[in-house]
């Protein structure tokens, strides 16, 4: 597929670019391969239906058309070549453009190299103090951190009232040591510990799924640390006992690599449905319903349904998008489709689609979204990074950034540019600063190993975007060069009225630190 995202969530994957996938998702082909042409010293004249040809092959039937301006105009060829593989691969009948023709096209039309993105930094000082702090994992290998959740996680049975007086726990998903970690900044002598085993864990959530009044963990578990189309993932339900302990039992496997799931009761039966948002790679993957139909929770009954049959399903998190008194839920969807997508709930566990966004070209990048009010005006905006750069070639793409969908009422979106930015992963919006706006923090993944060169450029690892005015946003720099994290959140975590920063880390070699909290000390 064009972009194989992220592990996703956060395996390296190997296959690529704007072209990767042409038409081709997956499949067995029952057409010969398409062999790699070598280039004419003395080339004819492209066909006058050649740029017909191309929309209509690249982008006419699985995903949109790919500009030349994706890619630099060396790798075009590669690409090209790698996107004929893919569609030798999908089994489908098209009759293909000549390769070189298709290749010539691009070449002729791309830039020598990508026009880099206009950065401008705030010419202000930030006017808070930000103090690090970071606490050692248990023992194990060092934790490669895809999730991390600011929660109200007390043990025992707990009332409302108890809950809103708990202070934050951050509960961490380690995907190379396969568990859930979790740390009370308040504690005494705050210590990470292991909450559950699970094999590759990307997202947590803390919920009472049972309704016992003992808060439980529900994990989407990957399956599988590098890319596959295996159906090993699972949704893993982490039982909470009164001893503070948790019972990993699971409601769903043999599904594609699962990289996200949330609950709501979407049939308002009381119960607590899940939507699940199965990655997969190339030909496994879909956005799951599982309705609650347990009656005896010491075996949890869920039936699936699957809403949307294509694979790359990054998040899928819940809220009311329509005002009606029923949870909808929204998904973003990457692979080579790259879109934000609306399911209106319609009651009995049926969903209306909508799409609120579709990315310029199939190589967008796209990595998270949190629905948030982000100016103020009493609607859910999307916040939105496309900075996955876990495709070869592994190139600085400039448009890369941190995106705004401005809700405009009547399902409407607007998209909005807020900043570019190289590699940007994960972006969320919380008051930091003091202001009366939430401001953005976000974070970039641009692994040493595939970017050498991230010192000599000097690469924004750790930014706040501070929010001046409604919309108008301010950048300030507060780490460059480590670009480690593929997670970061906000929290009041140490009860001051202030929310403090939580950066995860990923592939840094130099830490064995989980995560790091940057407490906010306020004003200066």
């Amino acid at each position: 597929m064009v972009s194989c995202r992220r592990w996703l969530v956060l395996c390296p994957v190997v296959i690529a670019g704007a072209l990767a996938a042409l038409v081709g998702c997956g499949g067995n082909s029952t057409t010969p391969p398409t062999q790699p042409d070598t280039p004419d010293p003395t080339p004819a004249a492209l066909p006058a239906d050649m740029e017909a040809q191309v929309h209509n092959f690249c982008g006419g039937s699985c995903h949109a058309y790919p500009p030349p301006d994706s890619f630099p105009k060396r790798h075009w060829r590669a690409e090209v070549e790698r996107g004929f593989r893919f569609f030798d691969q999908s089994g489908m009948s098209t009759v293909p453009p000549k390769l070189s023709h298709v290749v010539r096209y691009y070449e002729d039309r791309a830039a020598d190299e990508y026009t880099p993105p206009q950065v401008t930094t705030s010419a202000r000082p930030l006017g808070i103090g930000l103090e690090p702090v970071s606490y050692p994992p248990p023992a194990g290998d060092r934790p490669m951190i895809s999730h991390v959740n600011p929660v109200k996680l007390p043990s025992g049975r707990v009332d409302a009232a108890a809950l809103a007086r708990a202070p934050f726990t951050l509960v961490a998903c380690d995907m190379r040591g396969g568990r859930v970690l979790a740390l009370d900044p308040t504690a005494t002598a705050p210590a990470w510990r292991e909450l559950v085993r699970v094999p590759n864990p990307a997202h947590a959530e803390v919920l009472d799924l049972d309704g016992d009044g003992i808060l439980d963990l529900l994990v989407a578990d990957l399956g599988s640390y590098p890319p596959t189309d295996r159906k090993c993932g699972s949704v893993v339900w982490a039982r909470g006992r009164a001893d503070g302990s948790f019972q990993p039992i699971t409601l769903l496997k043999n599904v594609g690599r699962v990289a996200d799931v949330r609950a709501a009761d979407f049939r308002g039966t009381g119960k607590l449905d899940l939507v699940v948002g199965v990655f997969g790679l190339h030909s496994v993957g879909e956005v799951l319903f599982l309705e609650n139909r347990t009656t005896d929770w010491n075996q949890p009954n869920f039936a699936p349904t699957t809403v949307d049959a294509r694979p790359g399903a990054i998040h899928v998190p819940v809220a009311d998008l329509n005002g009606d008194g029923r949870p909808d839920f929204v998904a973003l969807i990457a692979q080579e489709h790259e879109m934000v997508v609306a399911f209106l709930n319609e009651g009995g566990g049926k969903f209306g689609k909508k799409v609120l966004y579709r990315a310029p070209h199939p190589g967008w990048g796209s990595s998270g979204i949190q629905l948030v009010d982000l100016n103020g005006d009493g609607k859910l905006d999307v916040l939105y990074t496309n900075g996955d750069i876990l495709d070869e070639p592994y190139l600085w793409k400039p448009y890369h950034g941190v995106q705004w969908l401005e809700n405009k009422g009547d399902l409407t979106f607007e998209h909005r540019r807020i900043a570019p930015m190289y590699g940007v992963h994960n972006a969320v919006a919380a008051r930091v600063t003091g202001g009366p706006l939430p401001d953005i923090l976000a974070v970039s993944f641009l692994p040493a190993d595939k970017f050498p060169d991230r010192a000599a450029k000097r690469a924004d690892a750790v930014v706040l975007f501070e929010q001046v005015a409604p919309g108008q946003f301010e950048r300030h720099v507060l780490a460059s060069v480590q670009c480690d994290a593929v997670v970061c959140a906000a929290a009041d975590l140490y009860r001051s009225g202030r929310n403090d920063l939580v950066i995860g880390n990923f592939s840094s070699p130099t830490t064995d630190h989980p995560v790091t909290i940057w407490k906010n000390l306020g004003k200066k």
